[in-house]
């Protein structure tokens, strides 16, 4: 069982850089084949339904390559810990496979109601469960593992954490560390491009930014007030880099 209480993010950030997924004995032994059964299951889930495991794992490449490129490329984590983050990040989202979900939530053609959202939040305590089951039968080495013990079960937890302490787990800002805030930015921008049945367009990159930037004409609901601090502006600064376009409107400083 894991418990939310018990995790220090900021040691986190150390834990994610102390193995290296690609070359660790332990990990290629005895958590491949685990790896292969839960994303197996990831990319079934609801295939006779809607079909949800598929974008469901698209969604999860996608933010494992972003973030773990955000990783190493702007904020100094070496290359192993950006291997590290892009392995665990693929399991983010496991706890929507629990049996406690029909695949028709993570699908509405309506917006979520206030019961709907409650029950869907649930799938950050559910991803750690789903593990545990899935390693009832592990030897101790891989139980104890960084990668399972700690790296994975965290960035399932905390991915919807907010820097003013109003996410699941109440983390502020100060104490969720720059692994968590990372998963953080790359999920809510991926997710925020995903066109939902009760939308009538699906954003752009820069649409989805600036929403989480709070810039009135974007986030008009207020969704993402108190979410995010400077990490989001890096992140910005970031993709455009990247691109070569610019996101942020004229008159908005964003770190050099």
């Amino acid at each position: 069982m894991f418990y939310p209480a018990t995790f220090d993010l900021l040691e986190l950030d150390s834990i994610i850089d102390s193995y290296d997924y690609d070359s660790d004995p332990v990990l290629r032994e005895h958590f491949r084949p685990v790896e292969d059964a839960l994303w197996q299951l990831i990319e079934q889930y609801g295939e006779n339904e809607n079909g949800y495991g598929r974008l469901m794992a698209e969604h999860l490449r996608r933010t494992s390559l972003d973030g773990s490129s955000f990783m190493q490329e702007a904020l100094g984590f070496s290359a192993r810990a950006a291997r590290n983050f892009h392995a665990a990040n693929l399991f983010q989202d496991l706890g929507k496979i629990h049996g406690a979900y029909p695949p028709s939530i993570w699908s509405l053609p309506h917006r979520p109601t206030d019961e709907e959202r409650a029950e869907k939040r649930k799938h950050t305590l559910r991803g750690p469960e789903v593990l545990s089951i899935a390693l009832q039968d592990a030897p101790p080495e891989l139980i104890n593992h960084p990668h399972v013990k700690t790296v994975i079960p965290a960035i399932q937890l905390f991915h919807h954490e907010r820097v003013d302490g109003s996410g699941p787990y109440g983390k502020r800002g100060l104490k969720m560390g720059k692994v968590i805030k990372v998963v953080c930015i790359v999920d809510a921008k991926d997710g925020d491009m995903v066109q939902r049945g009760h939308q009538e367009f699906r954003r752009s990159e820069a649409q989805a930014l600036l929403r989480m930037r709070g810039l009135p004409e974007h986030d008009t609901d207020g969704k993402y007030g108190g979410a995010f601090d400077g990490m989001l502006d890096r992140y910005i600064r970031f993709r455009e880099n990247a691109t070569g376009e610019a996101i942020m409107p004229a008159g908005y400083p964003l770190p050099a």
